[in-house]
């Protein structure tokens, strides 16, 4: 069990997690990943999954991604997305 802070949460005080980071991918012939950059180049040996996430189409900024966790020749496992509307790509974390 967790002890109690004694503190009162504000909206002003909570942090988001599992925020994504911008990273540079390398695409092959079929516009599939076959690099990392983390800080360093890393090869992606294997594609596990992929998907495709569609949201909030009525916002004014509508969520369109595409998904991949994929596996790095170091051994590491990575889930990695493009912006489909903004084109750059991230990795997720978590």
């Amino acid at each position: 069990m967790v002890a109690n802070p004694r503190k009162t949460l504000r909206a002003d005080s909570l942090k988001p997690v599992n925020l994504p980071e911008l990273v540079h991918v390398e695409l092959d012939a079929l516009r599939q990943p076959k690099a990392v950059r983390l800080p360093r180049r890393q090869a992606i040996v294997a594609i596990d999954d992929q998907w495709r996430l569609d949201d909030e189409w009525w916002r004014s900024e509508p969520v369109s991604r595409l998904y991949w966790a994929v596996r790095l020749a170091s051994g590491n496992r990575l889930v990695i997305y493009q912006d489909l509307i903004g084109g750059d790509w991230y990795r997720q974390s978590y």
